[in-house]
């Protein structure tokens, strides 16, 4: 059975490591979060996410890794049917999303190994990247409840804090019985990046939504097949 422990203000913590929310100091990145995801495209959404992460978990750093090919949306059975934006520009809008907002930064790591993104591996990569430090993995509710399904997931519980972060509509999605989790409790924005592409292909405006150095690049490459 879950039970809940007192954490920082904010922050749940079910069956979590006693002492996983300590800060340790130091001039290097102690803790540390990374917010997968293919950014097709990174919309404000995920800047608050990030931002929210940041603060309320006292994190040194919360890394925005770029799914190099996000298996499960690109292989069989995958949902995602209207192409994948190329990894480069992907990047691109990240670094232009979280650019002059401190702590945030965007991580080309999946792309430079190139092949299916596997977060074991982004996990084990990064544990050597920055030896000793917590990797705290942020992710949605709307993909909590399929852990169980990621590639190697065992090492995924083993190399990280596993952070549930309430998606707008998704609200209670938990991850499976045996996972070891915290619940980020915070105000996130309802923003799906399926429906800023749509807004876009019918030539909607989508600058409320989507910070203004993304829209520029979305413009520059004529991304999500814009009417002109």
């Amino acid at each position: 059975m879950r039970q809940e422990c007192a954490g920082r203000a904010g922050v749940s913590r079910w069956n979590g490591p006693a002492g996983s929310l300590t800060d340790v100091p130091g001039p290097n990145p102690r803790r540390i979060g990374v917010l997968g995801g293919t950014f097709d495209p990174p919309h404000n959404g995920h800047v608050l996410a990030g931002l929210e992460a940041r603060d309320r978990l006292n994190l040194d750093l919360v890394l925005f890794t770029v799914a190099n090919d996000p298996w499960q949306k690109t292989g069989a059975g995958g949902i995602r049917e209207d192409g994948l934006t190329g990894v480069e520009i992907r990047l691109a809008m990240v670094e232009a999303a979280v650019e002059g907002l401190r702590g945030l930064q965007a991580d080309d790591l999946e792309m430079q190994r190139g092949g299916p993104t596997y977060t074991a591996d982004t996990l084990l990569e990064l544990e050597g990247r920055y030896p000793g430090a917590d990797l705290l993995l942020l992710i949605g509710s709307d993909v909590a409840a399929g852990l169980d399904s990621w590639i190697r997931p065992d090492e995924v519980k083993r190399r990280a804090t596993i952070v549930v972060m309430d998606r707008p509509g998704h609200d209670g999605g938990r991850p499976p019985n045996g996972w070891n989790y915290e619940l980020l409790e915070a105000p996130l924005l309802e923003v799906s990046a399926v429906d800023l592409r749509g807004q876009v292909r019918y030539g909607r405006p989508i600058g409320d939504q989507v910070p203004a150095g993304v829209v520029d690049l979305i413009d520059r490459y004529d991304l999500y097949g814009a009417v002109r």
